[in-house]
């Protein structure tokens, strides 16, 4: 009995000092669940009936709101149902609590209860320093990125233990939702395949208990989980001998030179990694010349990511020419893009023959 007795007083002291006596210093960072009292329970003895109430206070002990989650054992309902013979129970208790923002803040648990030898009631304050979480590794993420390009980010921070609560959403700038996801690392090989993302800004947002957080990174500057990018198509190059290098320059093309009788066509895009390269996929594809039907049997198709278009000269009008002769010609190619880019190219030259 003497025992018991002691626990019990021991338990009751931690409560019945000054109003604000603080009973211990809980640090944790925002959205990081932790216990009250840390690391241990609230236990007391000998007890018929108990209830307890627990709030969260700001620096200057204001009420904020009640606590969001506590553990008792026994449950309140079998404290009074196990308690009998005149003997009381011993209970256990604990808050669980998560703060959203940094700053100084107190927890106030308040107890009401009956033992053997009467009724009585007690109170604690702990204090609770919340800070921002910091991120594992630095997020790099660029202003733009270009379609098909490969990405992969990770926004797992060092104090977040637990690996199932991440998740995140990557929207575009209408905020409908491309791909949602669990887990701190985002592979975003797949926004950027999508075509239906060029010329977007898309925004990724992380989540940790489904809220979204503020972070630090190697120095006291502030970050929020959001980050955002412009998914660009990349530049449309061409390669052929009818290619100007300044306005003013003469292009002149042998009749016999096969390998000018092609012009080539690809998106390129450069970047840290090296660079990405796609094909432009034509609708509504035309070439023409002056003189008309200067060339004939002009076609296009896939060489790799090269849009390949080819064409002969018209042997009558080579025939017709004098030896060492020459034929201003103008040519005009004219397609659109998978991007739905409009392409009109416009070529001068003269033919020598």
């Amino acid at each position: 009995m003497k025992k018991i007795i002691l626990i019990f007083f021991i338990a009751v002291s931690v409560f019945a000092q000054s109003k604000y006596t603080i009973k211990d210093t809980i640090s944790v960072v925002t959205l990081q669940k932790f216990n009250v009292p840390k690391n241990r329970y609230i236990v007391l003895t000998n007890i018929k009936r108990v209830s307890f109430t627990a709030e969260l206070l700001d620096a200057n002990f204001n009420k904020l709101r009640d606590a969001s989650e506590f553990w008792q054992d026994p449950i309140p309902s079998r404290v009074t149902r196990n308690a009998k013979g005149g003997r009381g129970v011993m209970v256990q208790y604990a808050v669980k609590e998560a703060i959203e923002k940094p700053g100084k803040y107190y927890v106030k648990i308040s107890i009401k209860y009956r033992d053997e030898k009467g009724s009585g009631r007690a109170s604690a304050y702990y204090m609770v320093n919340v800070d921002y979480p910091r991120m594992g590794s630095e997020v790099k993420l660029r202003d733009h990125y270009f379609f098909t390009e490969k990405e992969t980010m990770s926004f797992a921070t060092l104090e977040f233990s637990d690996p199932n609560g991440y998740s995140y959403q990557v929207l575009d700038g209408s905020k409908n939702e491309i791909v949602a996801g669990q887990g701190s690392i985002v592979k975003l090989d797949k926004v950027f395949s999508n075509l239906s993302n060029v010329g977007k800004t898309i925004t990724i947002k992380g989540y940790y208990h489904r809220k979204e957080f503020s972070y630090i990174y190697d120095g006291q500057d502030v970050h929020k989980s959001e980050w955002t990018f412009t998914l660009d198509k990349p530049n449309l190059e061409e390669f052929d001998d009818w290619k100007k290098g300044k306005p003013d320059d003469k292009i002149s093309i042998s009749a016999w030179n096969k390998n000018a009788m092609r012009l080539l066509y690809t998106y390129i895009g450069s970047t840290p990694n090296g660079f990405v390269v796609v094909y432009p996929n034509p609708k509504r594809f035309r070439i023409t010349s002056e003189p008309a039907d200067f060339i004939k049997n002009a076609r296009y198709h896939r060489t790799g990511n090269f849009l390949y278009v080819s064409f002969k000269l018209n042997s009558d009008f080579l025939n017709e020419m004098e030896d060492c002769g020459e034929q201003p010609i103008k040519l005009k190619v004219q397609f659109t893009t998978q991007f739905g880019e409009s392409v009109i190219k416009n070529y001068e030259g003269t033919i020598l023959k």
